[in-house]
Formats: structure tokens, C-alpha cells, sequence
């Protein structure tokens, strides 16, 4: 039975998700960086914040000509999001981006190799926000695959109590998605040179979501 209701639940919550997503009103800047890669078929890795990931849910949807996995943590919430994720045709990797040995980030390398668009929170599972995590630069360096920031804000949102000040949009709002030129990690690469990439795609997802925040 408590099966069962959590299949109607994730059903439901998916439903009302892909409603909410009908009645958006999203206006994209800087998006031919993303359709360079697209239309090139490139290899690359779309990093945004823990607190900004439900609308890149709606963009997963509309690129989804191509495969697309996305790496969720362990934890219950990661359950939830990874079932959810599969009722828009993507597919989760489960594990951390934490650790660049990680079993997630291992799997999340494979997948990228097979063609894959790889999905990660560089803040993600538990923070501390705003923070990028070495794992993604791990998976850029062991793939070769480029790292392209985005993030979103709505006019009309719910900003959660929770440490990632999760975002969520209301119905019928304006939107919008912002996405920064690739950051690019070398395979051979030194501490300072791996450690400068991180901060450089932190700044970058730091400044395009105070863009995002004052748009409205």
C-alpha cells in the first residue's frame, strides 16, 4: 500500500510539475551557447544551483533529443527527485559530486562518454550553497566535456525556508534563464590551475544569479 501511494504521489507531483511548466513564461538570454553544443553535438556538463534545479527540469524536456542523466544524491529528497526525473525522460545517476572518486561521479564519467548531457548541483546535496564542489571539475577534466552555468529566476516565486533557498516558480510567471559562456578544464592540469577553474565557475554562476534575481 505505501508503495503504491508513493507511485500516485510522484505521479501527481510530476503532473502538476509539467502543468506548471505550461503556463511559464520564460525569456532566454545568451541561449545560442547552449545550441552551439547542441547543434555540434559536443560533449558538456550543465552546472546550476542546488536551489535553482526545478526549472532545468522544463529545459531537459525541451533538449531532450538528446540523452540527458542527472546526478542525485542518495539521500530520500534525491529519491523524490530521481523518480521525478525519470517521468521527464531523464536519467538519474545516483551518488555525490563531493568526492571526484565517488561512485556517482565514475558512473556520471561513463555516461558523459557515452553521449550523454551530464546534469549536476556543484552545491549539492548539502551545501554549504552558493559553494562549487570539486567533483564537477573532476568530471570536465576526466571527460573532456565543457562546464556551461545556468540558473533562472521567476517574477512570481515561493523562495523555500531550506539551506538552499530553493526556488520556486508560480503559475503564469514570467521566467528567466540565464547561460554563461563554458567554463573548459584541461586533462593534464595542475592543483592551482584545477582549483582556479572551480572558482571560476562559482563566480560565474554567483554573477549571472544576482543578473537572474535583479531581472524582475
Amino acid at each position: 500500500m505505501k508503495r503504491l501511494s508513493v507511485r500516485v504521489a510522484i505521479r501527481l507531483a510530476a503532473w502538476l510539475l509539467q502543468v506548471l511548466f505550461w503556463t511559464l513564461r520564460p525569456v532566454y538570454i545568451q541561449e545560442p551557447v547552449l545550441r552551439h553544443l547542441l547543434d555540434r553535438q559536443l560533449p558538456f556538463i550543465a552546472a546550476f544551483w542546488h536551489g535553482r534545479l526545478l526549472y532545468p527540469l522544463r529545459l531537459m524536456q525541451i533538449y531532450r533529443q538528446s540523452r540527458v542523466t542527472v546526478l542525485v544524491s542518495r539521500s530520500r529528497d534525491g529519491e523524490w527527485i530521481s523518480r521525478i526525473a525519470q517521468r521527464f525522460g531523464v536519467l538519474p545517476t545516483r551518488g555525490s559530486s563531493h568526492r571526484g572518486g565517488g561512485q556517482g561521479l565514475l558512473e556520471m564519467v561513463r555516461r558523459v562518454q557515452e553521449g550523454y548531457i551530464a546534469c549536476v548541483t556543484p552545491d549539492g546535496p548539502r551545501g554549504p550553497r552558493y559553494q562549487v564542489q570539486p567533483g564537477v571539475v573532476t568530471l570536465a577534466q576526466k571527460t573532456g566535456a565543457a562546464i556551461v552555468p545556468i540558473t533562472y529566476n521567476a517574477k512570481w516565486r515561493k523562495v523555500m525556508r531550506s539551506w538552499d533557498g530553493f526556488v520556486l516558480p508560480l503559475p503564469f510567471s514570467r521566467v528567466v534563464v540565464i547561460y554563461g559562456e563554458p567554463v573548459c578544464v584541461p586533462a593534464q592540469v595542475t592543483a592551482d590551475r584545477f582549483r582556479a577553474a572551480q572558482q571560476e565557475l562559482e563566480q560565474r554562476l554567483q554573477h549571472m544569479t544576482d543578473l537572474a534575481d535583479r531581472f524582475f
